[in-house]
């Protein structure tokens, strides 16, 4: 079976605490603490694996999967940017400096 989601990692001036606040926003972001609450998304931690050569930023990136029927993939794709958006804006204010986040789906195996 399909596994639906999306990935979000962060670039070069991306640090673990910032994967780790990253989540914590998502968390708690409207549109996602309802689908977490229900039990029809998760969002995990996990370690980068493509191990992309000459990276400085962290091994960490956060995977958010669809474990229901209640929300399409565009959908969660646009929560997650828009959350994510916002989070970068706030963070680029408050400590400077740009993480650059990228977000795109999940392939077919949840990879």
């Amino acid at each position: 079976m399909a596994v639906l989601g999306v990935r979000v990692r962060l670039g070069a001036g991306g640090t673990v605490d910032d994967v780790r606040a990253l989540k914590t926003w998502l968390e708690r972001e409207e549109s996602l603490a309802g689908l977490l609450s229900e039990e029809k998304l998760s969002i995990e931690e996990q370690t980068s694996t493509d191990g992309t050569k000459g990276r400085l930023g962290p091994d960490l990136e956060l995977v958010l999967k669809i474990l229901g029927d209640v929300v399409t993939l565009v959908a969660l794709t646009e929560y997650t940017t828009r959350a994510v958006k916002t989070w970068t804006n706030n963070r680029r204010r408050l400590q400077g400096g740009d993480p650059e986040p990228q977000i795109r789906t999940l392939d077919t195996d949840g990879e």
